[in-house]
């Protein structure tokens, strides 16, 4: 199976596990970087992956 290149804001929430309004939010405040179709706006997959890699929170010897 193919991986999508360009997804919309409902397959960003989907892979972030948050809401679509979040999504939207964190779309429309340039939080992801997105590409704009006319009236659509889409989120390449790299950027996303690239948006979570710079995300990650590493806590090392930190485990309680």
């Amino acid at each position: 199976m193919s991986e999508r290149k360009l997804l919309n804001a409902g397959q960003v929430a989907e892979i972030l596990g948050i809401s679509r309004s979040k999504a939207y939010r964190m779309l429309r405040l340039s939080e992801i970087p997105t590409i704009k179709i006319g009236k659509n706006v889409r989120v390449s997959n790299e950027d996303l992956n690239q948006y979570i890699s710079t995300h990650k929170i590493y806590k090392g010897d930190q485990n309680g």
